[in-house]
């Protein structure tokens, strides 16, 4: 589990530090998650309270499994039981942990997403209809279907939660997994507060 939690959460990873990376420098106009986030927040003004509520369930769930040494079973943290991978589920079932399919479908939307986002941009250069894409399809088959699954179904998907990872990274390299931690706030904050540190005129 925990060899798949770096495998799944670093594609996540790579598919928005290289969109961050290379906006950064100028190397490719592809939208960051930054940017993309941003121009849904000037589209909609309610996406900033979404945003920001996002961020306040991630500290609030985050924090008992950071604070928790991370073990493989099904356990009780501050009053809800979480799966083996640290999903909150309601059910009193068993849990089922699903297999290998489930990492398949997941890869395989993560590249059929990069693939569009690339097609749609080099077709349309001020397009961010890849981006949300992209993004989306993570965020459904990282976030939201493993969550729902635990949730409701009694099913864990092969792969702990992002602060689950975290966790098993910092009982083997705990400066790593600070300045990931780091990292992470710091993208909140920005996606809370976009496009700040750059303060708009």
């Amino acid at each position: 589990m925990e060899f798949w939690g770096y495998c799944m959460w670093g594609l996540a990873g790579l598919a928005i530090a290289v969109s961050e990376l290379a906006s950064v420098f100028r190397l490719v106009s592809w939208p960051t998650i930054s940017n993309t986030i941003g121009h849904l927040e000037t589209q909609h003004d309610w996406v900033r309270l979404v945003v920001v509520a996002v961020i306040t369930l991630l500290a609030y769930y985050a924090v008992p499994q950071l604070t928790t040494p991370p073990e493989p079973v099904v356990r009780s943290v501050a009053g809800r039981t979480l799966t083996a991978n640290g999903r909150v589920t309601a059910t009193h079932s068993p849990i089922t942990l699903l297999g290998a399919g489930y990492l398949l479908t997941a890869v395989g939307t993560y590249v059929f997403g990069v693939l569009f986002a690339a097609a749609d941009r080099g077709m349309h250069p001020h397009s961010y209809l890849g981006a949300y894409v992209l993004y989306g399809l993570i965020a459904l088959m990282w976030v939201i279907v493993p969550s729902i699954l635990a949730l409701f179904f009694s099913r864990d998907v092969p792969f702990p939660t992002l602060f689950r990872t975290v966790g098993y990274l910092e009982r083997r390299a705990h400066p790593v997994a600070a300045l990931l931690l780091a990292g992470l706030v710091v993208l909140l904050i920005h996606l809370a507060f976009y496009p700040w540190p750059v303060i708009a005129g």
